[in-house]
């Protein structure tokens, strides 16, 4: 049954918290991290280098070079050759160049590109040797980063049933199925007549239930309230339902005993059971219910001001 039209909005940046399209979100890192350079230098360039190079490959052995070269002089820096690093190294040119913030990683370090007008060669040459502890912190801050983590934008909605509002459809997000989609879905088809064909335990059936839904990717999800609007969030297939409950709780006036049910089903258990195994990958419907039914709206102000019509 269609009853809801949208298009997921996109994902929520970790350090400016706004909305952008999936496929943007590399790019609002990128102009962010910029802006964040010059006031924490070293640590927005080592959070760049494992966020925006997204060849494993490239990344593990970049970093794992950088952190030689900067700790061989920290652990040794009287000895010339380590201060003294050549841009045309075969090493150099398919580990450190490639690598997004690797040449700012070194300068920041210590050293300095320089053109050698004896052999017209270019190094990286650190000429006066920072203190150990300088390096040593630029070693384990390089080492210890992580990469940038986006959430999923919930959209959160507040929706007024009006006549023709019960019409859904979503967008091509929700239903886009890759050649690796197909495959598995080819699989887990023969997996299911092979398993119809033997005796299983409860837990076996459990297990199995969730498999279905594999080719969805988010879920549209509205909670009815006992006065008639709706609360709507967005989730990835992989949240549980213990994040539904928490999208509850966050919209709420104040902290109330609530159970959600879907029509002709018992209570949704709150747990850590992924929305596509609970079937409620692409789109799901529950009751709020309470003890009581309140005075005002249960929803908080803010959540109010988001009000619009089905």
């Amino acid at each position: 049954k269609q009853w809801y039209q949208r298009r997921v909005r996109g994902m929520i940046c970790p350090i400016c918290r706004s909305s952008v399209p999936k496929s943007e979100i590399s790019n609002c890192y990128e102009s962010c991290l910029e802006k964040q350079l010059e006031l924490e230098p070293l640590k927005t360039t080592c959070t760049m280098i494992h966020t925006l190079n997204t060849d494993s490959t490239l990344l593990a052995n970049g970093v794992k070079t950088l952190a030689f070269f900067v700790q061989n002089v920290a652990n040794s820096p009287d000895v010339e050759k380590y201060r003294k690093i050549r841009v045309n190294n075969p090493g150099v040119q398919k580990k450190i160049m490639p690598l997004v913030g690797g040449v700012e990683f070194l300068e920041i370090a210590g050293f300095t590109r320089i053109k050698d007008d004896a052999d017209g060669e270019e190094y990286f040459i650190m000429l006066d040797v920072p203190a150990a502890e300088h390096l040593n912190h630029c070693v384990e801050t390089l080492q210890t980063s992580v990469k940038l983590t986006p959430t999923l934008d919930r959209d959160a909605k507040v929706l007024q049933p009006s006549v023709g509002g019960q019409r859904f459809s979503v967008s091509a997000d929700f239903y886009r199925v890759t050649k690796e989609d197909l495959l598995a879905e080819q699989k887990r088809r023969t997996e299911e007549n092979e398993r119809e064909s033997v005796l299983r335990t409860k837990a076996m059936r459990d297990r199995d239930a969730g498999i279905g839904m594999r080719i969805y990717h988010y879920a549209v999800i509205r909670i009815r309230f006992p006065d008639g609007l709706y609360l709507q969030g967005t989730f990835s297939a992989h949240d549980t339902v213990e994040s539904l409950f928490k999208f509850v709780e966050s919209s709420l006036r104040h902290p109330v005993t609530f159970t959600l049910i879907a029509p002709g089903c018992p209570s949704l258990k709150r747990d850590s059971t992924l929305l596509k195994a609970a079937g409620l990958v692409p789109t799901g419907v529950f009751n709020l219910s309470v003890s009581e039914r309140p005075e005002f709206t249960l929803l908080s102000d803010e959540m109010v001001c988001k009000l619009a019509e089905l």
